[in-house]
This record gives structure tokens, sequence and C-alpha cells, in this order.
């Protein structure tokens, strides 16, 4: 199974354009109107999502998840924080990590790729701190609040897309399912 085999199912086409300037190629892309459980559990997520899109589509597919775990909470939202962002927006995540004396957090991604008979991952992982406020930039989700450690201080949000790739867990998710398809 290589990427070439695979249809990359999002529906956001930020992802999307992460995930090809990551890798240095177009990815075959598809939007599916897919039913998302719900989950603490990225791995199980991610897992039964890749499973529906290629039952749907009916050849190889690629999928991602996202989680952002805040320290004070324990890990919560995790791959709830969607849910999170359109209940109390980007300014509420900042609220609400400012409540704990700790205002770490991790960005995970998570990417399956499966045949049906196989599945390979990557996993990719971005240590911060949530922002006190969100900041004005670019990005998506919650880009303008999250501030990677291994950044010099601005938001993912405010950084070009250039500069957020280089260091995302994004990126570091793609290249680890590459690396692990390639048997690197």
């Amino acid at each position: 199974m290589m990427f070439d085999d695979c249809v990359f199912v999002t529906s956001n086409l930020g992802k999307l354009r992460e995930a090809e300037a990551v890798l240095g190629c177009k990815l075959d892309h598809r939007e599916l109107d897919l039913t998302e459980i719900q989950s603490l559990d990225l791995v199980e997520v991610v897992r039964d999502k890749a499973a529906r899109a290629r039952r749907q589509l009916g050849r190889p597919v690629v999928v991602e998840d996202t989680a952002l775990e805040l320290d004070g909470l324990g890990g919560f939202p995790g791959p709830l924080v969607r849910w999170l962002l359109e209940s109390v927006g980007a300014v509420g995540i900042c609220r609400i990590a400012q409540c704990f004396a700790d205002s770490g957090a991790r960005a995970r991604c998570l990417v399956c790729a499966t045949d049906g008979s196989a599945e390979v991952f990557g996993e990719g992982i971005a240590r911060g701190t949530i922002a006190t406020e969100p900041r004005e930039g670019g990005g998506f989700g919650w880009d303008s609040v999250f501030i990677p450690d291994d950044g010099d201080g601005r938001t993912f949000g405010e950084m070009t897309d250039d500069e957020k790739n280089l260091i995302s867990h994004r990126r570091k998710a793609f290249l680890a399912l590459r690396n692990a398809l390639s048997g690197d």
C-alpha cells in the first residue's frame, strides 16, 4: 500500500493543503459525510473513520484526526476538540486553559491508511501551551491559540503555512505514515 494508491478523505481543505505540502505531492481527495464516533480515544476514532471511509469508497483510504489535549484537564478535550471549539470558540479554549496553573497542551495527529486488510498508522505530537487569548492570523480550527514549544512564541495561526508545516503535529504524523508505508 502506497500513498498514490490511497484517497485522502477529509472535508477540511486546510488539512488537505497541509498534507500535500508536507508530502510534496498531490493527493487524491474525497469529501465524505462520515458519522464520527465520539470517544476520548484517538485511535478508536481514527480506526472507525478509516473503516467507514474504506467501506464507502471501496478502495484504500487515508484518514486523519487531531486532538488537542489540555494538561490542566488531564488531556481533555482530546479528539472532542472540534465540539469544544464549536461550543465555546477559541476564546473559550483560552479561558478554560487559564483556569489552571498549567496551560500546557499537546497537539496530536493520528493518520491511518487502510486497504481493508491492514492498517498503517502515523502519529505526530507537538507540545506547546495555550495562549491567553486568540491571536490574529491564518490557520484553521484552534491554530490561533496553540503556541508550539518548537516555535518562536507565535501560535500556529500566526505562522506562515511553510513555518507551521516544518513543526506541526500533522507533519510529524504524515511523515511517520509515509515512513511506515515505505518500510523505513
